[in-house]
């Protein structure tokens, strides 16, 4: 639920640590998550691995790519978090199965050229980039040609820049850990991208949510976790006027009850509501009220 269908790349398959392990094994590696130390490496063994789909180089104080990354023409995902990039190799120019890239927690400032040439790519995480200059890496965004995801969480944004409408394709975008985010700007300026179906607004200290949240017709799911001061009253009112919405995430906010008015939420298919403090009683009370819901304690 609300989640990329790109999450579980990898995932089902055998993760292999080290190249030792995986040579042995060399037809059957499709997700290496590298340690450290077999980084440098990289290039001597990678191209032994022909069926390898996810590569993750992660924690690794890494300030450029090793060699031979651009051989691995299998590749998928490419998971490079937690590391100290500022920039990728032009020769990831040949990797057109990429489909996902993680840059989060790096130095990019800017959208790496090389990823714009990527037929496939679909997902980028900009999370963490605290160096990130938005409104060039969004004019690059607008040339990834399938681009339908994208997370922009803590950087700090106050304001999105209107070029956010040139991201046509968009349907899933991360804002969370943006405390400072002038929403009525924010829902303004999303209003204009057509095929948006989630918003991801968590750990924002969001207190009320402005009228403008009705410009957002096009929302199948929105996600307030962890925003425990939210005005739970005045968010059920506003959200009668998304009659789109029917997946409502509200996980960790310490809530004890919901408003005896729940008019605004009738519509959804699934209100996530665990990680809260409701009694039993109100538990009952809330899925009497919201019959054709499924609730999620």
């Amino acid at each position: 639920m609300l989640l990329s269908q790109f999450t579980g790349i990898g995932q089902a398959n055998q993760r292999f640590t080290s190249f030792e392990a995986a040579l042995k094994e060399a037809e059957k590696v499709k997700w290496l998550d590298l340690a450290c130390e077999d980084v440098p490496s990289i290039g001597q063994h990678i191209d032994k691995l022909p069926k390898l789909e996810s590569l993750y180089l992660t924690g690794c104080e890494l300030d450029k790519l090793p060699k031979g990354i651009g051989q691995v023409l299998s590749l998928e995902l490419l998971n490079v978090q937690d590391n100290n990039l500022q920039s990728l190799p032009t020769a990831l120019k040949n990797l057109n199965k990429l489909t996902v890239v993680n840059l989060r927690n790096n130095n990019f400032g800017g959208l790496p050229k090389v990823l714009a040439t990527l037929p496939k790519l679909r997902e980028i995480d900009f999370s963490g980039n605290m160096q990130l200059n938005l409104v060039e890496t969004l004019g690059l965004l607008s040339k990834v040609q399938k681009l339908d995801l994208l997370y922009l969480s803590g950087l700090g944004i106050t304001t999105i820049p209107s070029k956010i409408e040139e991201l046509r394709l968009l349907e899933e975008l991360h804002l969370s850990d943006n405390p400072n985010l002038d929403l009525i700007n924010a829902f303004t300026a999303l209003s204009n991208l057509p095929n948006l179906k989630i918003l991801v607004l968590a750990d924002n200290e969001i207190t009320s949510i402005p009228a403008e949240v009705s410009l957002l017709k096009q929302l199948n799911g929105l996600v307030l976790d962890n925003n425990p001061n939210i005005e739970m009253e005045a968010l059920t009112a506003q959200l009668t006027q998304l009659s789109n919405l029917k997946v409502l995430l509200l996980r960790k906010n310490k809530l004890t009850k919901l408003p005896e008015n729940l008019e605004g939420l009738s519509n959804l298919a699934v209100l996530e509501l665990s990680e809260n403090n409701f009694s039993e009683s109100e538990q009952d009370r809330i899925k009497a009220v919201l019959p054709n819901t499924k609730v999620v304690f």
